[in-house]
């Protein structure tokens, strides 16, 4: 049996738009403002650059070092197939290929079970369907970001890079409340984003007696 959640209405819009879905926690669920939203994405990228970044600078090292040789065209080539070739680059290569793999796994079991991405699960995000059901593998991974990424690329392509300045837009749709702050992804999954008010339990502190 899937888990349902019911929203808990914006009373600060002058249309009171939001429509009540059925769920087993009445209340305890609100629809999760901008910031909050951008600050889960945020995190989620500083995870990426993270993971990329000892890569990074192992790379530009090895640029700055053939920059400083003056090489011709020819000696540059040389130059870098011999650096990927080295056992410290392959290293480099290797664990950031093992690190990718397994935030990408991470990612994908927590967005399957909870709805929730790590940026999301740090700060009581979720992704719900607009009944209140958990929306599982093949909405949140498949249509929220594999088929979505898919509709950005074919477009962008078709369009001559064109459509993927058009894109860049779509992320302002959780301005616009009457939508349930719902972006394109969203309404190609029926989801929307919520925020788990059950997790904000207040911080207990113990002084010790003498």
């Amino acid at each position: 049996m899937q888990k349902q959640y019911r929203i808990k209405p914006d009373t600060s819009c002058s249309d009171r738009y939001i429509e009540s879905m059925p769920a087993l926690a009445d209340g305890k669920l609100e629809l999760a403002t901008p910031a909050y939203r951008l600050c889960a994405i945020t995190i989620n990228q500083l995870f990426q650059y993270i993971i990329f970044l000892p890569i990074s600078i192992y790379s530009l090292s090895a640029l700055f070092e053939a920059m400083e040789e003056e090489y011709d065209s020819d000696e540059l080539t040389e130059f870098f197939l011999d650096w990927l070739t080295l056992p410290q680059t392959l290293t480099i290569i290797c664990l950031t290929i093992m690190a990718l793999i397994i935030f990408t796994a991470w990612q994908i079991n927590w967005m399957t079970k909870y709805g929730q991405s790590i940026g999301k699960r740090m700060l009581n995000l979720r992704v719900i369907r607009t009944n209140g059901d958990n929306p599982g593998f093949v909405r949140n991974v498949i249509l929220r970001e594999i088929v979505y990424q898919l509709i950005v690329v074919i477009i962008g392509s078709l369009t001559l890079g064109i459509g993927y300045f058009v894109f860049m837009f779509f992320p302002a749709m959780v301005f616009i409340t009457k939508w349930q702050r719902r972006t394109l992804p969203d309404f190609l999954a029926d989801t929307i984003v919520v925020r788990d008010k059950i997790s904000e339990k207040p911080i207990k502190v113990r002084i010790p007696r003498r």
